[in-house]
């Protein structure tokens, strides 16, 4: 007999979670809304933005950070009440794709449980696409001007203190340091006689290096020529060093790309063994085969010196 291990129970929460969606849920049916560009008036992206923004209580920047799907769980929950969407397991502070995936299952199962009957692109949003992003935006801002009764909703107490992704405004960043930097002008009316004092120094200056050079002619040569040896070994031995510091910077760019992508990777084929394995968990008992006994032990397999990553516990919520 094979124990539940970490993935079985987090399953066995996802079941639990969609029979308390498909108890509190009955009888509210959604008001479905088939809107084209042709027949309707869209918003512009800005009202998009600033309705997402009102309405959630968020700081979002642009409607490519809908992709994560956060923003439309939590606005099922407001319109359709507790328990359409597990909104302690939304993660309001996704930043990677299999995470976005996540937030789209409960939305998709918020609209199952409800019979909306939209379609929802998963695959093209969570590219985080503007045009994507904004036509699905502007068709849940009419789903919801449909749906929602006016009942009052308080958006950060219902996250219950959750982290919300953060956005950077890069402009501020840039006056910032334009500020910071100390202004050098002055006034023609001061640069005047400073001019005149240096051009009488100038002069004295360089009739005392002509009186010094006429006295010490060869040892002055010599000492010019030491320095200027010395300047050159400096300046190749600085060469050298930045040739270094970019050939560096270059593997560690290209070794930073090499981890990204086989990031992305694992994410996606784990997507898909916890497909596998929910498709296989659905089928009863008695009715599963030969086929989806060997899938379960491929499944939970353990190689030799494998440890298992010590979860979040915050992940679990």
């Amino acid at each position: 007999m094979r124990l539940p291990g970490p993935i079985d129970l987090c399953y066995s929460v996802d079941i639990a979670f969609c029979s308390v969606q498909l108890t509190n849920d009955m009888g509210r049916t959604a008001v479905n809304v088939h809107a084209t560009s042709v027949n309707t008036t869209n918003i512009s992206r800005q009202d998009l933005v600033d309705w997402i923004n009102t309405t959630l209580n968020l700081s979002y920047s642009k409607v490519e950070n809908l992709c994560t799907g956060a923003a439309y769980c939590q606005l099922m929950d407001m319109m359709f009440g507790p328990g359409v969407v597990p909104i302690k397991r939304v993660k309001f502070d996704a930043k990677h794709e299999h995470e976005f995936i996540e937030n789209f299952k409960h939305l998709q199962q918020a609209f199952l449980s409800t019979k909306c009957d939209k379609v929802i692109p998963v695959d093209r949003l969570i590219k985080g696409r503007f045009q994507d992003n904004f036509e699905f935006g502007q068709w849940f801002k009419k789903f919801f001007d449909a749906n929602f009764d006016g009942r009052d909703y308080d958006a950060a107490a219902r996250r219950a203190g959750k982290k919300v992704m953060a956005h950077t405004n890069p402009t501020n960043s840039k006056v910032a340091g334009a500020s910071a930097t100390p202004s050098t002008t002055t006034s023609p009316s001061k640069r005047k006689p400073a001019a005149a004092s240096a051009g009488a120094a100038s002069a004295s200056a360089s009739g005392s290096a002509a009186a010094r050079s006429r006295v010490s002619g060869p040892s002055t040569t010599a000492a010019a020529a030491r320095d200027t040896g010395s300047s050159a070994a400096n300046s190749q031995a600085v060469k050298e060093k930045q040739l270094q510091v970019d050939q560096l910077s270059t593997e560690v760019e290209e070794l930073r790309l090499t981890v990204e992508g086989l990031e992305k990777e694992r994410d996606f084929y784990f997507g898909k063994l916890r497909d596998i394995e929910i498709i296989c968990q659905e089928v009863p008992e008695d009715q599963r085969g030969s086929t989806i006994e060997r899938v379960f032990e491929v499944l939970y397999a353990l190689e030799e010196g494998f440890e298992a990553p010590v979860e979040d516990p915050e992940e679990a919520y």
